[in-house]
C-alpha cells in the first residue's frame, strides 16, 4: 500500500546528528529526523529535538544515511523556530535531498497514513575520530484515530493522534499518505494509563502528529514560495 510512497519519501528524509564533548570524550548521536521542503536545502523538523541537547552541542547533516554517508558533514543552520507548536525550519548548504510535497488536504479519522524516521539509532566513535553505527529508516503504517489538542512540556499540539506510537528518534519525520504527500509531522507519543476494575491497567500509546495545516502555515511564513504551493 505504501511501497511507492516510501520509495518517494526515502529521498526526502535524513537523520539529524548532534555532537558534544571534546577529544576522546566526544559523543555523536542521532536525535531526530528532518525532511526537505524545497530545493534550496531548507528542511523541517521538531523544535524540541533541536533544543534538548546539552550546551555546546552542534547539529549536523551527514548526508543520505544509510544510503551514503558524507565524509564532510555540514553544520545545520537555524532559519526559524516556533517552540510553542514544536516546529523548526533549518538549512543545510550542500548535498540536500529532494523536497517532500506538502498536502493541502486535512486528514479524517480512519485515514491511513505512515510514520517515518530514524529511531533506535546506535552510534559509536572509533579511535581515529570516525563513527560507526546502525542507522536505518523506519516506516510505520498506521491510521488516524481522532483530532487532538494536547499540551506537553509547554508545547501545544493541534493535530491528530494515530494508533501507533512515534518512537524516540522519529520526531520531526513526515507523516504521509499512500500517494507520498505529507499530511503532518510526527512529534511524540501520548501515553495514558486506563485503570481496570480487575487485572492490570491498560496502557495506551498514541503517536501525536502536528497537522499539515500548521506545517504549511509555518513554512509559508518563512518560505512563501513553498508554503503556498
Amino acid at each position: 500500500m505504501f511501497a511507492d510512497a516510501v520509495s518517494r519519501l526515502a529521498a526526502s528524509i535524513f537523520p539529524i546528528f548532534y555532537t558534544h564533548g571534546q577529544g576522546h570524550n566526544a559523543v555523536i548521536d542521532v536525535c531526530g529526523t528532518g525532511f526537505f521542503v524545497d530545493d534550496g536545502g531548507h528542511f523541517l523538523t521538531a523544535d524540541h529535538i533541536m533544543s534538548a541537547a546539552t550546551a555546546g552541542s552542534t547539529y549536523y547533516y551527514f548526508g543520505k544515511v544509510p544510503d551514503r554517508l558524507s565524509p564532510s558533514p555540514v553544520e545545520i543552520e537555524q532559519v526559524a523556530s516556533d517552540p510553542e507548536r514544536d516546529l523548526y525550519l533549518g538549512r543545510v548548504r550542500r548535498d540536500y535531498l529532494q523536497a517532500a510535497e506538502l498536502s493541502a488536504e486535512a486528514v479524517r479519522p480512519g485515514d491511513y497514513v505512515c510514520l517515518s524516521g530514524y529511531p533506535m539509532a546506535v552510534v559509536s566513535s572509533t579511535a581515529d575520530g570516525r563513527f560507526v553505527g546502525n542507522i536505518q529508516r523506519y516506516w510505520q503504517p498506521t491510521f488516524v484515530v481522532d483530532a487532538t489538542e494536547a499540551v506537553i512540556h509547554g508545547r501545544r499540539y493541534d493535530g491528530y493522534i494515530v494508533d501507533r506510537p512515534c518512537f524516540s528518534g522519529m520526531s520531526g519525520g513526515p507523516v504521509f499518505d499512500a500517494a507520498g504527500r505529507v499530511r503532518g509531522m510526527g512529534a511524540g507519543t501520548l501515553t495514558r494509563t486506563i485503570p481496570e476494575l480487575e487485572g492490570d491497567p491498560i496502557v495506551v500509546r498514541n503517536g501525536i502528529v502536528v497537522d499539515v495545516e500548521h506545517v504549511r502555515a509555518f513554512v509559508s511564513k518563512h518560505l512563501p514560495s513553498v508554503g503556498t504551493r
